[in-house]
């Protein structure tokens, strides 16, 4: 039988312990990276979630894509929203960044959250519905959106877009 003055002591340890045992879970998570919000580099994307990793490892860009993305400017700029827990994201962002590797464009990539938002709020000031969402921009013109997947390759759409942007 518990003593009556044993109760708060042991209460006192029960809250330590689910204290102490949700911080390491927590720690955890962001050593994985599950928590990651706002912008994040490609090599944090690739080195904490091995769904990106190993799409990226896998994709081999097709040569009609790759001379795509050759013949664009250097001085487009990519946005790319989207969710590292989003399955369409998982396979496209590799994709893109595996077709981009040797391309002096600049790529964003901005982490969602399940609700489409990030901390900085600039999900919601590009109207961002649907993830991934990768947003094309020329001298900070916005001159395409490929929604969720590409049409036939990241290179070839966005060649596209600009050659009907500039011809």
């Amino acid at each position: 039988m518990v003593k009556k003055h044993n109760k708060p002591a042991m209460l006192l340890a029960f809250i330590v312990s689910v204290s102490v045992a949700l911080l390491l879970a927590m720690q955890t998570a962001n050593a994985k990276g599950d928590t990651h919000l706002g912008l994040i580099t490609k090599s944090q994307l690739i080195d904490n979630y091995e769904d990106f990793s190993e799409n990226y490892r896998d994709y081999q860009p097709s040569e009609e894509e790759l001379v795509a993305v050759e013949a664009l400017p250097d001085n487009l700029n990519i946005k790319v929203f989207f969710g590292t827990w989003c399955h369409d994201s998982e396979r496209e962002v590799p994709r893109l960044l595996q077709s981009f590797k040797k391309s002096p464009v600049s790529i964003e990539l901005y982490a969602l959250d399940t609700h489409k938002s990030d901390p900085d709020g600039l999900a919601k000031a590009n109207n961002i519905k649907y993830t991934p969402t990768i947003i094309v921009y020329q001298h900070d013109k916005e001159i395409m959106r490929i929604i969720e997947r590409t049409e036939n390759s990241f290179g070839e759409d966005i060649l596209k877009a600009w050659q009907q942007n500039n011809g």
